[in-house]
């Protein structure tokens, strides 16, 4: 029998192999928990809302996607401590290859960071993501922070992003 949990994931995993084309972050902290994940809702500055999720398929492995604009992805992250994971996955049909990471600064707050290389339009770029996260509850939580995007001397963005995390 499904539980809501795996039904979940095998709907976010849907959703997100439908509707991936690049690359898009949602200010997630490197912790995995296995069986457990995070959906976020983000409001992006000039581009709109993006919807991201996660979801652990071991204590050390999840599986990450993001949908909307400015960009989106599919991938996964590997845990190496509660504050450092690597990732890697698909993006506009190029690879990418991060570093996601964080600091906590009280028990609610914590600093989130996260660096991705990929090759878009045959170009070299590097997004980057730096945040707060705010914990309201244990299941909820207020995202706020700057998403970037550097490529080749032709384009550039960078915008600002606050949003809301539920844990599951």
């Amino acid at each position: 029998m499904l539980t809501i949990k795996r039904l979940v994931a095998v709907l976010l995993i849907a959703i997100f192999i439908a509707g991936f084309s690049g690359i898009s972050y949602a200010l997630n902290s490197p912790g995995v928990v296995q069986n457990h994940g995070v959906i976020t809702g983000m409001l992006v500055s000039d581009y709109g809302l993006k919807l991201s999720g996660e979801y652990g398929l071991s204590p050390k492995l999840a599986l990450i996607g993001t949908m909307g604009d400015p960009i989106s992805r599919l991938g996964a992250k590997y845990e190496i401590n509660n504050n450092f994971a690597l990732l890697g996955g698909v993006t506009e049909n190029s690879p990418f290859i991060g570093i996601n990471g964080s600091h906590k600064i009280n028990n609610d707050i914590t600093g989130v960071y996260e660096l991705n290389l990929s090759e878009r339009r045959s170009d070299l770029s590097l997004m980057y993501e730096l945040g707060l996260k705010i914990n309201l509850d244990t299941k909820v939580d207020l995202r706020a922070g700057i998403l970037g995007l550097i490529e080749d001397d032709h384009y550039h963005f960078h915008t600002l992003e606050v949003g809301v995390g539920y844990k599951f």
